[in-house]
């Protein structure tokens, strides 16, 4: 094996670990012997022969070990010279042992043992239950920008203190916060409150607790007593969420509903204004990523406007800049959401694989920028969709596109029109299972659906952005360039409720097993591998 493919199975593995813990525990002590154990193996590998008296080195030259000779075990050990040396022939533990299995025992167990280390003890687990209805008095800074839904705040508490909890800081984690609409807050504002901590409970098969606490949110309160402490400092982040507010408010003004909920969410990540039925209709369609702040929303959108840029006859260089500053300006205009930071550095990934025009070589990248997110976090594995829609995304479209692509070669690529077809179909087959799980249902149509609504996202947010700021300047200048923003929103819109209306063809499940992705991904991995 090259060395790529022993860091490539190295991380791998670090994935597989991680992945098996996230269901399974196991005792962390052990993980340690077992690796300290391989790692002690590997160095005495280096060696041909080992003796255990020094002595005899000189006869043990002549003497004829025969290495590869695998038939009985035996001849590992063999006394020699009649004087009872022991010889151990490791030439013959490699061919046992190869050193890939060693590698993958390592980093399996380095990853079992980074998600142990991450998970709740139980005296945490005690701490939390008992304070599980206790009403007691908090004071903590609003972590990030409130979001707004059906007439309610929620906003996230962190660096909570509590003058009768030892170690509160770290003992509380963070604290979810439901509150009236108004007063309105911001990110970053202290504030202090009196009410009763709730542990979080898992609802319709979905489990929250475990999903909020991977994300060090032990409790949710709701409607307390609140008083404001002090103001958010002004700095970069805070102006804007007050940009993201205005810009909001902007796009209210200058489209009617649905569309001005659509191009918030889409643009803003706000989606106070989307009404139910409208996300009924993106759930049911199974294109509910394209008005989230998803790693597939993310990755498919950097990729098209890449290839609309090339469309149109730019230099590869440049597009690709184009894009990433693209990528980079949607991220601040969202807030720098871990999420969506997460998810650019996935499209930024596939961005430079296809500027070099290797996509096929950005793997290992991309696997390994996973593996370090999960170093640090290794709950996002398991309960950050985002993480697994990007990570999956951008894979699908290393390897699935280009055996779509030869696929379907004979076709021409009018406009990068083929291209983008493809690559939506393949971030689609790389995510299924993640979609199925997420809104607990699929659509069989939802391929075309996604086909046909998909390519228009990257026009309807570069022209939602132009129309916004238009709109700060002069309303009138934002409505007149708002027009065929809007007729491609009710165009898409138009095809979702189309597909939404359909009787046939959904499937619901309460429940996926892990199984089925394991089968679905074993296939698909096997399919991928056969050789024309």
């Amino acid at each position: 094996m090259t060395k790529s493919k022993y860091f490539l199975l190295s991380c791998l593995s670090f994935i597989m670990g991680i992945a098996v813990g996230s269901f399974y525990a196991v005792e962390v002590w052990i993980l340690f012997l077992i690796v300290g154990f391989c790692i002690a193996l590997i160095f005495l590998l280096k060696n041909k022969k080992i003796s255990s008296n020094t002595n005899y080195e000189r006869g043990l030259k002549n003497t004829a070990c025969d290495k590869n000779n695998l038939k009985d075990i035996k001849n590992i050990f063999s006394d020699e010279m009649g004087q009872g040396t022991k010889i151990i022939n490791l030439a013959s533990f490699r061919n046992l042992f190869p050193l890939a299995l060693f590698v993958f025992i390592i980093f399996f167990s380095l990853g079992l043992i980074r998600i142990e280390i991450n998970k709740l003890t139980n005296n945490d687990i005690s701490f939390i239950e008992n304070l599980n209805g206790e009403e007691i008095l908090l004071q903590g800074k609003i972590s990030e920008a409130p979001s707004i839904r059906n007439g309610k705040q929620k906003i996230v508490l962190s660096n909570i203190k509590n003058e009768q909890i030892e170690n509160s800081l770290s003992r509380l984690g963070n604290v979810i916060v439901y509150l009236e609409r108004y007063p309105e807050y911001n990110r970053g504002d202290e504030i202090s409150l009196k009410g009763k901590l709730n542990v979080p409970e898992d609802f319709d098969g979905f489990e929250y607790q475990d999903y909020l606490f991977a994300q060090g949110i032990y409790f949710v309160v709701y409607y307390p007593k609140v008083e404001l402490i002090e103001n958010a400092d002004k700095d970069i982040q805070l102006q804007i969420a007050i940009y993201r507010k205005r810009a909001s408010e902007v796009a209210r003004k200058i489209y009617s509903q649905p569309q001005a909920g659509i191009i918030n969410a889409m643009v803003l990540g706000e989606k106070s204004d989307l009404s139910d039925e409208t996300l009924e209709g993106f759930n049911r369609t199974g294109t509910r990523h394209i008005i989230a702040i998803s790693g597939l929303h993310m990755t498919i959108i950097g990729v098209l406007i890449m290839f609309l840029l090339l469309a149109f006859g730019l230099n590869r260089n440049f597009a690709f800049y184009l894009a990433v500053l693209g990528i980079f300006f949607y991220v601040t205009l969202v807030g720098f959401p871990p999420s969506a930071v997460r998810a650019s550095v996935m499209s930024v990934m596939i961005l430079l694989a296809v500027k070099v025009g290797r996509i096929s070589s950005a793997g290992i990248a991309v696997i390994f920028a996973g593996s370090l997110m999960l170093l640090f976090n290794p709950n996002l594995l398991r309960y950050d969709t985002g993480f697994q829609l990007s990570f999956l995304a951008v894979l699908g479209i290393i390897y699935i596109f280009p055996k779509l692509d030869s696929l379907f070669k004979k076709y021409p690529d009018f406009l990068k029109i083929k291209s983008m077809f493809l690559i939506t179909i393949s971030a689609q087959i790389a995510t299924l299972p993640i979609i199925m799980k997420s809104f607990g249902q699929f659509f069989v149509l939802s391929v075309f659906a996604n086909i046909l609504v998909l390519p228009f996202v990257p026009v309807v947010m570069i022209g939602g952005i132009i129309s916004i700021m238009a709109g700060f300047v002069n309303l009138v200048i934002g409505q007149i360039l708002v027009v065929p923003v809007w007729l491609i929103l009710s165009l898409q819109l138009a095809i979702i409720n189309f597909f939404a209306g359909v009787e046939f063809g959904f499937f619901s499940f309460e429940k996926i097993s892990i199984w089925f992705g394991i089968v679905y991904y074993g296939i698909l991995i096997l399919l991928l591998n056969i050789k024309k």
